[in-house]
């Protein structure tokens, strides 16, 4: 009876453990998110101004979707998050880096007038 009793509880959470494993589901959503902060950050410039940042992010959703295809969805998912994250980081970093350029060249508009207008004020 206490032999069977146990086998029972075994089986039942052996059987638990196996549909937990199972019940994971397909990570779509956040796929599909992280390919479009992909292509946010591409838009945006990453290519050329935050090259590292945006390879990182390529590299992690390499890699979901190697998980992905074992069917490692926890694993797929996590990827994914982070490859999004790596994605916003860069189109950031490109934004703030387009910032700077057009504030470095207005600095220098504005010295340009000033230089042409010590020169009129000179004559």
């Amino acid at each position: 009876m206490i032999r069977s009793n146990l086998i029972a509880v075994v089986l039942t959470a052996t059987l638990g453990l196996l549909g937990a494993c199972s019940s994971t589901p397909k990570p779509k959503t956040e796929i599909a998110l992280s390919n479009a902060a992909l292509q946010n950050a591409e838009n945006a410039g990453a290519e050329q101004l935050a090259p590292l940042e945006l390879r990182t992010a390529r590299e992690k959703q390499a890699q979901a979707d190697g998980a992905l295809s074992s069917k490692k969805y926890n694993t797929a998912k996590q990827l994914s998050e982070q490859a999004a994250v790596d994605a916003e980081l860069a189109k950031a970093k490109s934004e703030a880096e387009k910032s700077r350029l057009a504030v470095t060249e207005t600095e220098q508009s504005i010295q340009l007038i000033r230089t042409e207008l010590d020169r009129s004020g000179s004559q």
